[in-house]
């Protein structure tokens, strides 16, 4: 009932917000390609000249725009012509390489009349948003959920709902949340779908290590959970590319834990009684199938959704890859004074500090960091469990799953951070708004066993002393 309150309060937010919140030019980006839908879905088209190498199927992936898409055909609007010609001197012109060289971006002007799309109409613009208010609600919910499932061994019954909600509201409160989410653009699905794969992946994670099952080498609900969580992951990376992150946050799961149950079988057959290693051993084997599956299944859908990549997978990614390094070093040379410096190091650092110390609603508004300091805290009590769970035999659970998905998120995102724009804190604010409730859980916990401490007497103080009995005095 309290998930279902967060969802109906957070769609209610993003709504409000959505009738108010100015026009960005990025929904005229998103929004007119949106014909891709009716392209594939309504028309059938897969190939020449709808999905050769354009703008459009260089610079975005296209799972977002199904979704407004979608949204612009249910509510019965036309979609807008697209121009599959638009900036095509920028992907295949005879002066291409001039986009590589600071000096064609100092007439702005010129620039940007170039580049100028369209300007939905109000009626295909509010329906484009719908879907945006009901998945950045989703993305609430599952909020809710995952800092839930994270805490959930260990805290008391409110343990859960007090981390969810730490989570959820800290996210909605966030004001570029606010200003992001209810836009019709790639964040919402993104993000909702990023989120879904990774609860998706925690129940695996904790089904993998169920004791009640341990015994069975194979577990179908653990393979089922993590099929339906790289389906998620390959709708993330479909709607933005930033979501292959959580593809190899999943790969290199499979791996870790692979090598982690080929360690413990060597370490059993060693030892004469193994049977203390066998639980463990089962459930790391478990974990790799389920996250290496969902590997498989997040890239097989990342491939199936996108009908540009079909012809020729590995060469049109790297196409892409190389327009959209060739968009960023357009974008940070017009927005100068949003560059990020160079260095991994000054990257993460700043990347980290935005992420918990700067975007979230109290750093924002109050100028006090709670958000971030939370996080931190968190992240130490997550890091905690996992060590200890590792010193009993190697079990990765919850905690684990979530924990490393962080980890990979952040470097992959720190290298790239090019220019200070807050879209690109998005992800990693959502994650650590995670932690912020396992980290309020663990201080709120903390206190009240301290306060029971101090208000219990000690046994000394309290207890009389023994009346000596006929039988002990006989004794004496």
């Amino acid at each position: 009932m309290l998930a279902l309150l967060v969802f109906l309060g957070t769609a209610g937010v993003f709504y409000e917000r959505a009738t108010r919140v100015g026009y960005n030019t990025d929904e005229g980006q998103a929004i007119w390609p949106a014909q891709y839908f009716e392209f594939l879905f309504l028309q059938g088209k897969t190939g020449s000249p709808e999905w050769d190498a354009s703008y459009w199927t260089l610079t975005q992936v296209p799972v977002y725009r199904y979704v407004i898409g979608a949204a612009v055909w249910l509510s019965g609007q036309p979609f807008m012509p697209l121009d599959l010609d638009h900036r095509r001197d920028e992907v295949s012109g005879p002066d291409r390489a001039k986009y590589l060289d600071a000096a064609i971006y100092r007439d702005e002007r010129k620039l940007a009349e170039g580049r100028r799309v369209p300007r939905p109409t109000a009626d295909v613009l509010w329906a484009a948003r719908v879907p945006m208010v009901l998945l950045g609600a989703g993305t609430a919910l599952l909020l809710y959920m995952v800092a839930a499932e994270v805490v959930r061994p260990l805290a008391s019954p409110l343990g859960g709902p007090l981390a969810g909600l730490v989570a959820a509201v800290g996210f909605v409160a966030a004001p570029f949340v606010q200003t992001l989410l209810p836009r019709a653009h790639t964040e919402a699905p993104f993000l909702f779908f990023l989120v879904l794969a990774l609860w998706l992946s925690m129940r695996a994670a904790r089904a993998s290590v169920d004791p009640a099952g341990i015994a069975r080498r194979w577990d179908r609900r653990s393979l089922v959970l993590g099929a339906l969580a790289g389906l998620a992951v390959g709708l993330s990376a479909g709607s933005k590319l930033t979501g292959v992150l959580a593809l190899a946050a999943l790969a290199s799961f499979a791996g870790g834990t692979m090598l982690l149950a080929w360690v413990g079988r060597q370490r059993a057959v060693t030892q004469r009684d193994a049977s203390a290693l066998l639980g463990p051993v089962l459930a790391l084997e478990r974990s790799w199938r389920w996250s290496g599956l969902a590997a498989v299944v997040g890239l097989a859908v990342f491939l199936a959704v996108n009908p540009f990549l079909w012809p020729n997978p590995i060469d049109r990614t790297r196409a892409m890859l190389q327009f959209r390094q060739q968009e960023m070093f357009g974008q940070r040379t017009l927005n100068q004074e949003l560059a990020v410096p160079e260095g991994i190091a000054t990257r993460l650092g700043f990347l980290l500090y935005r992420s918990g110390f700067d975007e979230p609603w109290a750093a924002r508004r109050l100028g006090i960091p709670v958000e971030g300091v939370l996080m931190a805290v968190g992240v130490a009590v997550a890091a905690t469990r996992v060590v200890r769970a590792r010193n009993r035999g190697g079990l990765l659970g919850p905690e684990a799953t979530v924990g490393w998905w962080f980890i990979v998120m952040i470097a992959g995102a720190a290298p790239n951070l090019g220019i200070d724009w807050d879209r690109y804190y998005l992800p990693i604010v959502a994650l650590g708004l995670v932690f912020a409730g396992v980290g309020t859980v663990a201080l709120v916990e903390g206190a009240r066993t301290l306060l029971t401490r101090r208000r219990t007497p000690t046994a000394s103080a309290t207890t009389p002393p023994a009346m000596p009995t006929a039988s002990s005095g006989s004794a004496g």
